[in-house]
C-alpha cells in the first residue's frame, strides 16, 4: 500500500506535463488507487513485488489508461452492480469502488493472460464526465 503515494505523484507529474485539467488529474488518481486497492487487499497482490503495473498515455479526447496486476483474476464486468437505493444498514459490503471506476471510464475492457488481469479504459477529457 506504501506505493499508493509513488502511484498518485506520478498521476500528477503525467497530467501537468499534459496539461490536463484538475478534474482529470481527481478522476485518474480515483480510479487507480480503487484498482490498486483492491488489487492490493483483494486481490493476493499484498507483498508481492512488481505485482502492479500502470500504464498512462495522452490521446486526442482523452486518457488511455492500463492497468494490469498478478493477483487473483477479476472480471469487473462480473461484479454485481450495488443498490444504491436501499438503506444503508441492508446494502452488502464492497462493490462501491468498481462502480465509480465504470461511472467515470468508457471503453473498460478486461483480459487475463500469463497470470495478469489486464484491464484497458479511457478517462474522457473533451466531455463532461457524468457523475
Amino acid at each position: 500500500m506504501s506505493e499508493l503515494v509513488t502511484l498518485t505523484a506520478e498521476v500528477g507529474r503525467f497530467c501537468r506535463e499534459h496539461a490536463l485539467a484538475e478534474d482529470v488529474e481527481f478522476d485518474l488518481d480515483l480510479v487507480l488507487e480503487e484498482l490498486f486497492t483492491n488489487a492490493v487487499r483483494h486481490g493476493g497482490c499484498d507483498g508481492v513485488s512488481g505485482a502492479v503495473r500502470v500504464a498512462l498515455r495522452a490521446r486526442p479526447g482523452g486518457v488511455f489508461i492500463e492497468f494490469a496486476d498478478r493477483g487473483e483474476p477479476f472480471h469487473p464486468d462480473q461484479a454485481p452492480a450495488p443498490d444504491l437505493n436501499a438503506p444503508l444498514e441492508e446494502r452488502r459490503v464492497g462493490g462501491l469502488g468498481i462502480h465509480l471506476v465504470r461511472q467515470i471510464v468508457r471503453n473498460l475492457h478486461y483480459e487475463r493472460a500469463a497470470g495478469w488481469n489486464r484491464l484497458t479504459m479511457l478517462r474522457p477529457t473533451n466531455t463532461e464526465v457524468p457523475k
